[in-house]
């Protein structure tokens, strides 16, 4: 059976999970700051050749040369199809009126390790 979904509730789940919060907070995908630069273990091939990008809301792996959305970080870490990381994202996120979605991090977050923004530990 497929599932659809809105376009407008797909880019929400593209634009405005914050890619770092996702990564680092919900994921648990190890990060650090280096050289002022949000970087994160790349899901493919484990390497800190990676950056996030803001204004883009992307994240980008420099030794693969592939950038990740929302959706296919979950798909790639959880190992999820599409429709299944939607639904995780969905279930995940808190969308109110003004359309400003904030995260609600999982109970069986791995006990992986970070340095970075806000939630990040130290690696």
């Amino acid at each position: 059976m497929h599932r659809r979904f809105s376009a407008t509730n797909l880019r929400q789940l593209r634009n405005d999970i914050p890619i770092h919060r996702l990564i680092g907070d919900v994921l648990g995908i190890p990060c650090k700051v280096r050289e002022g630069y949000f970087r994160f273990l790349c899901p493919l091939c484990s390497d800190f050749n990676t950056a996030t990008n803001p204004k883009t809301n992307l994240a980008r792996c420099f030794r693969c040369e592939r950038n990740f959305n929302p959706i296919d970080i979950v798909m790639l870490d959880k190992q999820l199809n599409f429709v299944e990381a939607v639904e995780y994202l969905t279930g995940i996120v808190t969308l109110n009126q003004e359309t400003k979605i904030s995260i609600t991090p999982q109970q069986d977050k791995s006990p992986r390790s970070c340095k970075g923004p806000p939630g990040c530990k130290k690696h």
